[in-house]
């Protein structure tokens, strides 16, 4: 089972970020990111909460956009307390496990994003995310703050950690969902659908989606394509 990877962005009170750490280490789950925190991870109201979850907050790395956090995370996954937008699925919080599983060895890591207390993630940033997902509630208000939302996703999770522990993770040495990605973008390019049409994010967003099985039919159709309009196998 691929690393689980937890990334705050826009994080603006300690608190939040010791309840973080604090509920992903009750889960088995290590590693945290931050992007532009607003506020210090290591002062002492994120220490007094994180409560004996100090070895993630002093193992947290910090990056200035979400682009960068997600350089080596090969699919990564969006959180958002309302939809923003309805051309794209949102999936709910019980079925990630589900879809991640589903990958099988394809990818090496999975990194869960979240946006700030006030306003969640930008539209900006929820375009880096592959897909997106929600936490579905019986009553809009109050909504679940940062902390609440990161120990929900965590004990959601928690089975994949469970698992990764007792196997012996073998990591391919490239990532097969990236390569994915990239031969889609190279076909879609191919046939004038570039990033700027409105339907090219729906498609992606649909690809990483895919299991296993999906994942090498596809690779059977790009090497078809490639080698009848570029003349390679690839």
């Amino acid at each position: 089972m691929p690393e689980i990877i937890f990334i705050l962005c826009d994080a603006a009170r300690e608190e939040n970020i010791g309840a973080a750490a604090r509920a992903l280490k009750t889960m088995g789950i290590k590693s945290l990111r931050l992007v532009s925190p607003l506020c210090n991870h290591l002062g002492e109201k994120a220490r007094a909460i994180a409560h004996g979850s100090n070895d993630v907050l002093e193992n947290i790395e910090i990056f200035t956009d979400l682009t960068s956090a997600r350089s080596d995370i090969p699919f990564l996954i969006g959180s958002a307390a309302k939809k923003r937008t309805v051309s794209l699925n949102y999936y709910t919080v019980e079925n990630l496990s589900d879809i991640i599983i589903s990958k099988g060895d394809t990818i090496s890591k999975v990194g869960i994003a979240f946006g700030g207390e006030e306003s969640g993630m930008s539209n900006n940033q929820l375009a880096v995310c592959d897909i997106l997902s929600t936490i579905p509630m019986i009553n809009k208000y109050p909504s679940l703050n940062l902390g609440q939302a990161v120990m929900v996703y965590a004990t959601y999770l928690s089975k994949l950690t469970l698992n990764h522990s007792k196997k012996n993770k073998q990591i391919a040495p490239e990532d097969e969902i990236n390569i994915v990605k990239g031969k889609a973008n190279q076909i879609l390019n191919d046939i004038g659908l570039n990033q700027e049409n409105i339907i090219y994010p729906r498609i992606m967003e649909r690809l990483m989606s895919m299991d296993k099985d999906d994942i090498n039919l596809f690779h059977s159709f790009c090497k078809f394509y490639l080698k009848k309009y570029h003349g390679r196998i690839k």
